[in-house]
């Protein structure tokens, strides 16, 4: 039976204890960074949410280059990707958004250097914001059609209404139109629903959050989508 010289095994104690303390060291240090990290992305979700507080409670941001620790502490954001699947606009419920955020500077004056953002609105969305605006009306479906443009609506007892909207852009803002109402075939006045189009918000004049204009509007078959584009300016303070 060969036997290890004691001070070989002594070496190889020592060797072992200094791996097994670098490697708890290391994971404190792993979990320290992490729980730093969440805390970051959690005063950047702050800043976002304050600046616009209708993308809701369950907003996700996601920093794009460096570690949001290190940006956070350079007061700095090269990027950030905000997305929301239940933000409000208005009487727009429940409204998917997807937006980026560039050049974000978090000094005594926080400002972005641009942002873009795709909104999407569900046929159910415009549903639940048919029945906020006119509550009299029954609204039995909704449904986009690409092919021409319109979102149709089946409203009144039966559905036996057709009630047509067609997205309209003006001045950077979308607004669904009425674009005809019929009956059993027979066109009614809209005006009757109470309904003379579904704005993005309760004043049609208010401002888009972060300085956003909308440059398009088209429907596609799951709804209503919008890409909005914004310029240099302001993020409201923490």
């Amino acid at each position: 039976m060969k036997r290890v010289p004691l001070a070989g095994t002594r070496a190889a104690l020592r060797r072992h204890l200094l791996l097994t303390i670098t490697g708890a060291v290391a994971a404190v240090a792993v979990a320290v960074t992490g729980a730093a990290e969440s805390a970051a992305g959690a005063v950047i979700r702050h800043r976002v949410a304050k600046a616009a507080p209708g993308l809701g409670d369950a907003v996700t941001v996601g920093v794009g280059g460096d570690w949001a620790l290190w940006d956070l502490a350079h007061r700095s954001i090269p990027r950030l990707d905000v997305g929301s699947d239940d933000a409000r606009v208005g009487r727009l419920s429940g409204v998917r958004v997807r937006a980026r955020l560039d050049d974000v500077r978090l000094g005594e004056r926080a400002t972005v250097g641009g942002t873009r953002a795709e909104v999407t609105v569900s046929p159910g969305a415009i549903a639940d914001a048919i029945r906020a605006t006119a509550p009299s009306v029954t609204v039995a479906s909704v449904t986009a059609d690409p092919a021409a443009g319109t979102v149709l609506a089946a409203v009144g007892p039966g559905g036996a209404g057709r009630l047509t909207l067609r997205p309209a852009l003006a001045d950077g803002k979308v607004t669904l139109a009425v674009d005809g109402l019929t009956v059993f075939g027979r066109t009614v006045p809209a005006g009757r629903l109470g309904l003379d189009g579904l704005a993005p918000g309760p004043d049609p004049r208010a401002a888009y959050p972060l300085g956003l204009r909308a440059t398009s509007a088209e429907v596609r078959p799951d709804g209503l989508h919008v890409s909005l584009e914004g310029g240099p300016g302001p993020l409201p303070a923490a």
